[in-house]
């Protein structure tokens, strides 16, 4: 079927250009435009997206300081629980070290497994220290296994004169070694 453009009357010339222009409008719409649209839309939602991660990353990053300050703070306690009952070698090592540090002679050391704790949510060990030095020397020992990060609380202590004219002692400790099941 073919049209004969120029038969047709008037009123039907502008029919069919308006037919012809509403359809090369609903094609250009449908294949050119609305894709157009579409994919402008999917890349705003993504630029925002983008944008919000960013905004997060830089707030973490400003927040590093604060973090690492805060992770240092529980860091002896997630060395220890993390290595459960294992973790009492690693506190002995950390109880001579501080021994060293403050001049003090670490006689004995050892865990009793008779004096211990068990719970669901966490377990007690008891260490028993035997140990000579000055008594400041002692006091400041004792004053860092109290203060110190790691989960030790001294329950019971006994001092003992050793020698007068050098100032030595020997103090005897029970500690709680406390870990997390």
């Amino acid at each position: 079927m073919k049209i004969n453009f120029k038969k047709l009357g008037k009123r039907e010339k502008i029919l069919t250009i308006g037919v012809g222009c509403v359809l090369l409008f609903f094609i250009v719409e449908h294949f050119v435009l609305t894709p157009f649209f579409v994919k402008m839309e999917n890349l705003t939602i993504q630029i925002n997206a983008d944008e919000d991660k960013l905004k997060r990353a830089r707030y973490v990053s400003s927040q590093k300081e604060y973090i690492a300050e805060a992770y240092n703070k529980i860091k002896p306690y997630v060395e220890v629980g993390q290595s459960g009952e294992t973790g009492l070698p690693f506190i002995m090592k950390k109880i001579e070290e501080m021994a060293k540090s403050d001049g003090v002679n670490l006689e004995t050391m050892k865990p009793e497994a008779a004096e211990s704790k068990d719970t669901e949510q966490y377990k007690i060990k008891k260490l028993t220290l035997s140990t000579t030095g000055s008594v400041d020397n002692i006091i400041n020992f004792l004053y860092g296994i109290e203060n110190c990060a790691y989960p030790l609380r001294v329950v019971k202590m006994d001092f003992k004169v050793k020698n007068r004219e050098n100032n030595l002692m020997i103090a005897n400790f029970d500690l709680f070694f406390v870990y997390f099941s």
